[in-house]
């Protein structure tokens, strides 16, 4: 489980990297966009994604921080067979197919601009991480 956590953790931390200097809300805040990477034979995941408001620190009745969070499975013992080189890829493909059918959630459906998204985490991994999606 710890190669599992790291390896996916880490490209996980790359895309966050790449994506975050782009926008794909108009009207709403959306501060954080979290793709967790699961575990399936130790954790079952959501089918969709989901979108919190959480309180502001400050003031705790005012809600500043919204998240929209992407569970995507993958299979642990899949995972550890997979030759170090060709995990981008495995990832990749997982998450694109989470990604590609959602809509996002109905707080945030008609503002978020899912089809650019998804097109910045194809990019991400086709031509900064060299994958063959």
């Amino acid at each position: 489980m710890n190669r599992f956590n790291k390896k996916a953790e880490r490209i996980g931390e790359e895309l966050d990297t790449y994506i975050s200097n782009n926008s794909y809300v108009s009207d709403i805040i959306l501060d954080v966009i979290d793709l967790w990477f699961v575990a399936t034979e130790a954790l079952k995941c959501s089918n969709r994604p989901r979108y919190i408001a959480k309180a502001n620190l400050k003031n705790p009745y005012e809600y500043n921080v919204m998240t929209l969070i992407y569970e995507t499975p993958l299979s642990e013992g899949e995972f550890i067979e997979i030759p170090e080189d060709e995990l981008p890829t495995y990832i990749g493909k997982a998450l694109l197919k989470v990604l590609e059918p959602q809509n996002a959630p109905v707080k945030i459906r008609k503002q978020f601009d899912r089809e650019r998204f998804v097109s910045d985490v194809r990019d991400f991994f086709v031509n900064v991480k060299g994958c063959k999606l």
